[in-house]
């Protein structure tokens, strides 16, 4: 098979949309309508299928993207120089999982950067999948997992990027809290959280923390987008827990008090994960590095 219709079904099945696909392979819709068509007709499957909700992946196209994604990542690296990376005149995607919370820390100095050093490279960040993290790094699939992990996979090579702490919002204006926090306090306010994928660290070192104590936390409320917080926390009597540099933004936005967590808890300590076999990449290296800088820059704010 052509690897042209190879690429053209990986990115189909990612953006979902003829039309943005065609748009990110340089091509006209009705040429990517075309080989959608020889790709449904060669794989005995429609590949995409109209919802309600727009065009859906069907599974053979799922199966067909792991494969593709191993095949094209094998011929990329076979006809590439091997020592030779270029990222002034790259074109290659790197795919990154990250949090909300890193993600909205790290990638604004990131992209900065690469807009202005290596305008046609490509970040794609997806949310964390923590169950299937390391198959994804072993496949090719994932270049970079960037996470809080209490016990990181030894397996996996690692670089810290930056240390946080964990803090309590409340509004300014809080019924019956002011300035400080003591654990009954704490407990005796409902709390909201972002909902997530899986179960957020934070979460579970305050668990813990708790559990130590002979306590535990009622039922949260719970939210799907963290930027949706402060907003909640300003007008109510809710209190959330987050890391001090993103609290810190919310309490120059809205009317916020941070308060120290009245529990002993770690560090919060985000690192880069990936797996062996991008190790001497020097395209993987390249992006390293790229991180690296973004998060120094976190460190002097």
């Amino acid at each position: 098979m052509d690897f042209r219709l190879l690429r053209a079904l990986l990115v189909l099945v990612t953006e979902k949309n003829v039309t943005r696909a065609a748009n990110l392979l340089g091509i006209g819709q009705p040429a990517l309508s075309q080989t959608l068509g020889k790709l449904r007709e060669h794989f005995n499957d429609p590949l995409l299928v109209r919802t309600r909700g727009g065009m859906v992946p069907t599974d053979r196209a799922r199966e067909l993207e792991r494969s593709a994604r191993q095949i094209l990542a094998e011929y990329d690296r076979m006809i590439s120089p091997a020592d030779h990376f270029d990222p002034a005149t790259s074109r290659r995607r790197f795919v990154v999982t990250i949090p909300e919370y890193a993600e909205h820390m790290l990638m604004p100095p990131l992209l900065e950067r690469l807009r202005r050093e290596s305008p046609d490279i490509r970040i794609e960040v997806r949310p964390p999948q923590p169950a299937r993290a390391i198959e994804q790094l072993e496949t090719g699939d994932l270049d970079l997992r960037i996470a809080w992990l209490l016990a990181p996979t030894p397996t996996l090579r690692s670089m810290p990027l930056f240390q946080d702490q964990v803090v309590c919002l409340a509004s300014r204006a809080h019924p019956s809290i002011q300035d400080s926090l003591t654990v009954d306090d704490f407990l005796g306010c409902p709390h909201v959280r972002p909902l997530g994928t899986g179960r957020p660290t934070t979460a579970v070192v305050l668990d813990e923390a708790l559990a130590r104590e002979g306590r535990k936390f009622e039922r949260p409320f719970l939210v799907q987008n963290f930027l949706t917080i402060p907003a909640i926390v300003s007008r109510t009597d809710m209190l959330a827990t987050l890391p001090r540099m993103l609290a810190r933004a919310f309490a120059a936005q809205y009317p916020l008090q941070l308060l120290e967590v009245p529990l002993r808890l770690p560090r919060i300590r985000y690192a880069a994960y990936w797996h062996e076999r991008s190790q001497k990449d020097p395209g993987h290296r390249w992006l390293r590095t790229m991180l690296q800088q973004a998060a120094r820059e976190l460190a002097r704010k």
